[in-house]
């Protein structure tokens, strides 16, 4: 019997503790404080990022293998596109306006290129082509980025359509995923072999990682038992940690990080995080653009603990009203009624557990 229940887990503690732990890192240089931590090309920031692609792997492969695509594909719009949305227009008429009103008078502030409105539009479907705003933030120690993690939500969301046209095409299953998987790993090692720094693997990085978070998902009831899973949850956590420090992570660390999420997921005692209200989204849209007012106010001369701390509450609160405000009303349309040839009949899955109820993952 696999250790996963969809109502009693931990994934939710964890994606929280990734969210605060990318502001974390994205302090040091958005601060002026020096380079990312960890390694240069997988900071501890970007290693969090795969966690979190892992996790989504596992728990959207659950839902694509329970419903039509059509309601599956609504599900997945409804999760990220609203508060994405409001966050574009927060930077666009709220936190630019202030940098700019420092030095500027406010009403130039729309006609400024590249434009606020340009901003939300350019950004509006996940694809970031527009960074910065009237020249705001030239000064900061990162300067003219508003919202440099927003580039990960258009990779997840294709990873989201790929398992969505798996689904379509009826071929949703280990064995597809495996070979999916595989090939994007491969074109990971040709990068990392033949175009290390020319050709962005970033992409190819994360789609691994939520490659292996779907295979697992097909694959719980072997790996995900109580006594496989500690074996291998542990092996992977050894695996991961050694090549992270010396080298082979790329070509089989990240699996290795990858699975061993997921078991922490499973097993931590952490299970009450993120089952009623889940900020983890919020924390990751909002961290960095209050990073950036901090930085651009000064508030990094401090020092860094004033800085991270302050950065952190505000941070908190701001996702708490995209929760409450925003997220929780979106998911609430999830069962809103819409025309069957949209969304179809839902697919039947072979595990009772998966039809226990959304409680626990409902966020996903």
């Amino acid at each position: 019997m696999t250790i996963f229940d969809p109502r009693q887990n931990s994934i939710g503690f964890l994606r929280l503790l990734f969210a605060t732990l990318v502001i974390v890192e994205h302090a040091w240089p958005l601060g002026g404080f020096g380079t990312h931590l960890g390694r240069t090309e997988n900071n501890v920031g970007f290693l969090c990022v795969e966690g979190f692609f892992a996790l989504s792997g596992f728990l959207i492969t659950r839902s694509a293998s329970r419903q039509s695509t059509g309601r599956y594909l609504w599900h997945r719009i409804l999760r990220i596109f609203p508060a994405y949305w409001v966050c574009l227009l927060v930077i666009a008429v709220v936190f630019a306006p202030i940098v700019w009103r420092t030095g500027h008078s406010l009403w130039r502030y729309f006609t400024a290129t590249p434009t606020a409105v340009g901003y939300v539009l350019n950004n509006s479907l996940l694809s970031t082509m527009q960074q910065g705003i009237g020249g705001t933030l030239a000064s900061n120690p990162f300067p003219n980025l508003w919202n440099g993690p927003l580039y990960t939500l258009y990779y997840e969301f294709i990873c989201y359509l790929v398992v969505g046209g798996l689904a379509a095409l009826g071929v949703l299953n280990a064995k597809t995923v495996l070979t999916v998987g595989a090939g994007v790993w491969v074109w990971l090692q040709l990068i990392e072999v033949g175009a290390a720094g020319v050709v962005d693997n970033r992409q190819a990085t994360l789609t691994v990682c939520f490659m292996v978070g779907s295979l697992a998902w097909f694959l719980r009831e072997k790996v995900l038992t109580k006594s496989a899973g500690l074996v291998i949850g542990v092996c992977a956590i050894l695996v991961a940690g050694l090549t992270y420090v010396t080298l082979g992570f790329h070509q089989v660390g990240i699996i290795a990080f990858a699975f061993a999420c997921i078991w922490a997921g499973c097993v931590l005692p952490f299970r009450k995080v993120g089952v009623k209200r889940d900020f983890s989204y919020g924390m990751y849209i909002y961290g960095w653009p209050v990073l950036q007012i901090g930085a651009f106010f000064g508030l990094q001369k401090l020092g860094l603990p004033l800085y991270l701390a302050s950065t952190l509450v505000v941070t908190l609160g701001l996702a708490a009203a995209s929760w409450y405000v925003i997220e929780s009303k979106a998911l609430r349309l999830k069962g809103a009624s819409a025309p069957r040839w949209l969304v179809g009949e839902p697919r039947l899955e072979s595990d009772p557990s998966s039809r226990r109820g959304e409680k626990g993952v409902a966020t996903e």
